[in-house]
């Protein structure tokens, strides 16, 4: 069993209420300095593969000073880049670039920042 998780400076990090981290594997979890996890954020790192019978398990990175916003839900295996913001409702199944804002179920590029 590994440890919680991987929080990089929590006193620079906001997580607010409602918020949600796989219970399971959250060693596969990493949140980088200033990231914003607003209320009803879920982090899922695995889930049950129907066709073998076990976990499919995978890494969340959520990069520093990323934005997520209210009721997101963000599926293994992901990185979400340094700067981006993420909109509220969205589902976060693709890697998210660096300083850009995306959107949507799924969530989709909507801009640069």
């Amino acid at each position: 069993m590994g440890g919680g998780v991987n929080i990089k400076c929590p006193k620079k990090t906001f997580i607010g209420e409602d918020v949600i981290f796989d219970t399971n594997y959250p060693e596969d979890i990493v949140i980088e300095e200033g990231v914003r996890l607003t209320v009803g954020v879920r982090i899922v790192t695995h889930f049950m593969n129907p066709k073998t019978g076990s976990y499919d398990r995978g890494q969340v990175h959520v990069g520093k000073g990323a934005y997520i916003g209210m009721g997101t839900m963000v599926v293994k295996p992901v990185t979400i880049g340094e700067g981006a913001i993420v909109g509220a409702g969205a589902i976060v199944t693709k890697d998210i670039p660096s300083n850009e804002v995306w959107a949507g179920n799924p969530a989709r590029f909507i801009r640069k920042r």
